[in-house]
């Protein structure tokens, strides 16, 4: 890859105007029940594979057919970031209010210097572009998003019985709350009416020399 220069994360339901069925339960008529319960997995992979976010911008809205029915759930997010390495980050959700076009439902690209690649459909689909070369495509042949779950779970348990040390289980408890912070962060942020916010920093490690307690 060389050095990272961007990411690029877009997720969400299919859908348009027509096919809005109107307010949905209680519990998602809240103004960022959407971005509190989706934006969890795609912060989760962009600091994956980019590491800390240290700047957040975001924007967010509904579409007109929401507003009419008094909706109260902002179902679009457009957030801006900047990672420790340097690298730009860009991340669009959207809860069924458009069809999503190239890379299907969840996409993610991560360009570098010296490479590039792309997963498209989240599972289906991993294209890597190096300079000079022909792309080189994989694809999976799983179409179903609930494969993920045994891994994600078989990894968890892997951990768990080798005796990794809380704070390096993959996925751990401190990776689930970095996802939050910049959740809140955006939020504030659209509160703010686009300001750019530092999210808060993580707990450290144990161990950290650095800690004072």
């Amino acid at each position: 890859m060389g050095e990272q220069v961007y990411c690029i994360n877009k997720v969400g339901f299919d859908g348009s105007s027509a096919s809005y069925g109107g307010p949905g339960s209680p519990r998602w008529q809240r103004p960022y029940s959407h971005a509190k319960a989706f934006l969890t997995h795609p912060f989760s992979v962009m600091r994956h594979f980019c590491g800390n976010v240290t700047h957040i911008q975001a924007f967010m809205d509904k579409p007109g057919c929401r507003r009419s029915a008094e909706d109260m759930m902002l179902s679009i997010q457009s957030i801006h970031m900047r990672f420790e390495n340097g690298c730009v980050g860009y991340l669009l959700s959207q809860r069924g209010d458009a069809m999503f076009g190239l890379g299907g439902w969840w996409s993610f690209e991560l360009a570098g210097t010296k490479g590039s690649f792309v997963i498209e459909n989240c599972v289906e689909k991993l294209t890597y572009y190096k300079q000079g070369q022909a792309p080189e495509v994989t694809n999976t042949g799983v179409t179903d998003f609930g494969a993920t779950f045994p891994i994600r779970i078989h990894a968890f348990l892997e951990d768990v019985t080798n005796g990794v040390p809380k704070e390096h289980l993959r996925a751990s408890g401190r990776d689930a709350l970095a996802t939050m912070e910049y959740i809140f962060a955006a939020i504030e942020s659209y509160e703010n009416g686009g300001a750019l916010v530092r999210p808060n920093p993580l707990p450290p490690l144990h161990g950290d020399i650095n800690y004072v307690w």
